[in-house]
């Protein structure tokens, strides 16, 4: 599928330049390049795949999040929703240095597997969530504890680090966990 990359790059850019935080838009300015280009997944067969995919599933999960919150009357910040929804899978771009994913150059995954990108092994080892955590406190985005928790178990409590908190999803960390759930199940 192709995607308007200027479009959905305008629209994420322009949600999180509304929240009028200095370290964020530095963030944006530094990173934005990667982020637009960036995929969310890795193969062929997968939504999200390709430059924009990441820009585009975030959208999609604050538009969902934020379809909820109203739905279900939990009162959760637009502001909140936004800066989750929107940076919870920034750490799908890399290190300050390294991007996540290259492209794939063997043929074969290409062919037989539908495998577009694959790890780069020069970028360092962490998970999604912590390389997330880590560009944001790199920037000095400032995020409240519920903010800081959405984004660290967003990915679910199948997680080894993440159990801990299982049957504590209530709030922000349910809109974004159910959120992301539904688009990727869609």
């Amino acid at each position: 599928m192709e995607r308007n990359i200027e479009e959905i790059w305008g629209k994420y850019e322009g949600l999180l330049r509304r929240l009028s935080d200095h370290n964020l838009n530095t963030l944006l300015n530094e990173q934005g390049q990667r982020i637009a280009e960036c995929t969310f997944n890795t193969s062929s067969s997968e939504s999200f795949t390709g430059p924009g995919g990441l820009v585009e599933f975030c959208l999609e999960v604050a538009k969902a999040a934020r379809s909820l919150n109203e739905a279900l009357g939990l009162n959760c910040s637009t502001k909140s929703i936004l800066l989750t929804a929107l940076l919870s899978d920034l750490g799908r771009i890399g290190d300050l240095e390294q991007d996540t994913f290259s492209i794939q150059d063997s043929d074969w995954h290409r062919e037989k597997l539908g495998q577009l990108y694959k790890w780069n092994e020069e970028c360092d080892k962490m998970s999604m969530t912590h390389k997330t955590l880590f560009l944001l406190q790199h920037y000095g985005v400032k995020l409240t504890k519920e903010e800081w928790l959405a984004i660290q178990l967003s990915g679910g409590m199948h997680y080894e680090e993440n159990r801990f908190y299982a049957g504590h999803n209530k709030g922000l960390l349910f809109l974004i966990q159910t959120a992301r759930q539904h688009i990727l199940n869609k």
